[in-house]
């Protein structure tokens, strides 16, 4: 079913995660790409966040523009659509909670950059239980500063990164780096330890991502409890609270975005919380 409308009940791609997908994430931490949405949703989308920044003073810090599937209702149809749940569930199990939306957009920019890191310094989540669904809502290629990861098959136990700051060019001795190259509407999917980064955008083509971190019940938080949003399934059990979807009720976009720097500070503070647990 094709759609240009933003509808999280009409995906317009029915994608299927394969066994040998499902196995090559286990091994890697990573699989893409993976079809998703047509280019004209995904465009829908776009148009959304660029609105987004542009009510925010056009271009506004990423620690700020996270959490909008709490606040508006094109960020929760995209965080909750079947189409994505559907790639997901293989992964982390039948019950599927959002833990974090974000934002990451990338204009030209040559200052501006992802240092190499591990999601699980922010997020504290054991392996298995958590995964990101990183979504290109315009292309993303190496010249407009895509994600980058570090393929390792242990990578609980690795050393690679420990010990150094965050740079655009690690020292990576004998690791490769990939290219994670999505097009409009394609989806990486990709686990807590896998090493990653992104250099700067060099092109006039900006970059605009939006990750989702997905989480299962089993996941406990390193940070403490937090807000999640219950996505498929029927409880988020006992290690968080459940968050209330978008409120239906008319509101001025100033006070959406007040509630919204809200969450995203009280998102921010249980991340901190969690990278000196973890550091520990």
């Amino acid at each position: 079913m094709t759609s240009d409308r933003l509808h999280p009940g009409a995906p317009t791609k029915i994608p299927m995660l394969s066994a040998e997908q499902i196995q090559a994430y286990k091994r890697d931490g990573i699989i893409f790409p993976i079809d998703v949405f047509a280019s004209a949703e995904a465009e829908q989308y776009r148009l959304a966040c660029e609105a987004l920044e542009s009510s925010m003073g056009g271009r506004p810090r990423t620690v700020e523009v996270r959490q909008m599937h709490l606040h508006f209702a094109w960020a929760h149809a995209l965080a909750t659509h079947p189409a994505l749940l559907d790639i997901v569930e293989p992964l982390l199990g039948p019950t599927l909670l959002v833990w974090a939306t974000e934002l990451f957009s990338k204009p030209k920019d040559p200052n501006l950059y992802i240092g190499w890191h591990r999601d699980r310094t922010y997020c504290g989540f054991r392996p298995g239980t958590a995964t990101t669904a990183w979504i290109a809502l315009a292309p993303s290629t190496r010249n407009n500063g895509c994600m980058q990861v570090v393929i390792e098959t242990d990578r609980v136990g690795s050393n690679l990164g420990r010990g150094q700051k965050n740079s655009v060019t690690p020292a990576l001795g004998s690791h490769g780096v990939t290219n994670v190259e999505l097009l409009a509407g394609q989806v990486s999917l990709h686990d807590s330890d896998i090493y990653h980064g992104s250099g700067s955008n060099t092109s006039e083509l900006k970059r605009v991502g939006l990750a989702i971190r997905y989480v299962s019940p089993e996941a406990i938080p390193a940070g403490g409890p937090s807000p999640v949003l219950l996505a498929r399934g029927s409880d988020v059990g006992p290690n968080f609270t459940d968050a209330r979807p978008p409120s239906t009720t008319e509101r001025s976009t100033a006070a959406i975005l007040d509630d919204m720097h809200e969450s995203a500070m009280a998102h921010l503070d249980t991340m901190l919380r969690s990278i000196k647990k973890v550091s520990h």
